[in-house]
């Protein structure tokens, strides 16, 4: 086969079905659409592509600069597709967690403008968040950018509702269960709009990732407000998936069944056997249900020995983060907005705030400490002690998601750790409601 263009790859990919004795399902059939087959290696080719075709040869013309904010896959796809047609592209985004999206990034001569730990805690009043900073970026450039706006741009599920859903159903027929992680929602929204025509009766669940977890690609339900295209009520269920079910779900897939797929894919896959495994048995005729193989493995390499040291043949970490289940009760971890002011003035704690320098200096409690999140996170993993344990900790971030699960940790650990309910955004919130009272 001779192709003209890279581009001419883009689609077509084909359907796994997991063997039956792997997914432990009676009456269901689980299938996986392999979109790391894709050419550049994942889902976001068919989305880059399909926003940028028609427009290329203008924003050449224009000596136009792409900009995206992308936690890895659109990027690269992005980038490579840039490359082709003699474009500059720049990824504007919050700090990319694995270390192998950044280095394909550089090689493919993309720009990175990074901001650390802007997306981890997300603040809706931040100013530093990668969306707004490039929608300005946009009204500044006098047309020199061109957003692909991958969170809000209809084209996004359009391209799965017009080419991925097709392809499914010419080779199945119906879908009853589509099982997908929630990241710009465009590959769920798009396939659900196509598989509903088909059939009345399909079901679309949705994998958000447990509060404090970090699987690339799939985000909480309290983050998605900043994707344009999330629509809630599509979705029959939404299904809680944390970083060990997506590595135990991506090594099934990796070592039983060859395929090469990242921790997204993992996700998917143990998000639907962790659904489907609670409707099996109940059903009374056969039905069929699909996920989507995201991307390749070889992009997370340095993501999971972070988590799983043993599998590379060093020291396990049985006391790490990634092994923590927090189930402390919220009573004993929280302070209120409304209490935080005395409750400071009689414990004297160390206050630590885990959000971007640029948020921290906006505001911040008094006396409070900056380190971002990433910084945090290796600080107190494992058998590490930063602190002096006869001091209580105080942890905050914009919305109290983050440091509820990482004051739970810490208290664990022999800490008298507490975080601020709601975070910054609450003690804002109280603020007002005092000044315009």
């Amino acid at each position: 086969m001779i192709v003209e263009n890279i581009t001419d790859l883009i689609g077509d990919t084909p359907l796994i079905k997991i063997p039956a004795h792997i997914t432990g399902l009676k009456n269901i059939d689980l299938y996986g659409k392999l979109e790391m087959m894709n050419p550049f290696g994942s889902v976001k080719d068919r989305v880059a592509w399909h926003i940028l075709k028609d427009d290329l040869g203008d924003i050449k013309d224009k000596g136009q600069t792409i900009f995206e904010n992308s936690s890895g896959n659109t990027a690269k796809a992005i980038a490579a597709i840039a490359g082709i047609y003699g474009v500059p592209f720049k990824q504007v985004s919050a700090m990319m967690k694995v270390q192998e999206g950044r280095d394909i990034l550089h090689l493919l001569n993309a720009e990175l403008e990074e901001f650390a730990a802007a997306s981890d805690c997300f603040d809706p009043s931040d100013p530093n968040d990668p969306q707004f900073l490039i929608e300005k970026a946009v009204r500044e450039s006098n047309g020199q950018v061109y957003f692909s706006s991958q969170f809000t741009n209809e084209k996004n599920p359009e391209v799965h509702e017009q080419t991925t859903a097709q392809e499914i159903l010419a080779d199945l027929g119906e879908v009853d269960y589509l099982i997908g992680g929630l990241g710009t929602t465009g590959s769920t929204l798009g396939l659900i709009r196509a598989f509903k025509k088909a059939k009345k009766a399909f079901k679309a669940i949705a994998l958000i990732t447990q509060s404090g977890n970090t699987v690339p690609g799939i985000r909480s339900l309290d983050q998605m407000w900043e994707s344009g295209l999330y629509q809630e009520g599509v979705y029959a269920h939404h299904h809680v998936i944390d970083e060990q079910l997506a590595l135990e779900g991506l090594l099934t897939l990796n070592r039983q069944l060859g395929v090469l797929c990242g921790p997204s894919a993992g996700a998917n896959f143990a998000g639907s056997l962790s659904y489907l495994q609670t409707i099996d048995a109940e059903l009374t005729e056969r039905k069929k249900a699909v996920f989507i193989v995201c991307d390749r493995v070889e992009w997370y390499v340095s993501y999971i020995k972070e988590r799983m040291p043993e599998i590379f043949g060093e020291v396990p970490k049985p006391n790490a983060l990634f092994h923590f289940k927090d189930e402390a009760p919220q009573n004993d971890i929280q302070i209120s907005a409304e209490n935080i002011a005395p409750w400071i003035s009689e414990h004297a704690p160390i206050i630590i705030d885990i959000r971007a320098p640029y948020a921290y200096e906006l505001g911040h409690l008094d006396g409070a400490l900056n380190m971002p999140i990433d910084m945090f996170e290796k600080l107190i993993d494992g058998e590490n002690k930063p602190f002096p344990q006869n001091k209580k900790i105080l942890l905050v971030c914009a919305m109290g998601e983050k440091t509820r699960r990482f004051a739970a940790y810490l208290a664990q650990k022999g800490y008298d750790a507490h975080n601020v309910e709601d975070g910054m955004l609450g003690i804002k919130r109280m603020n007002a409601l005092k000044n315009a009272a």
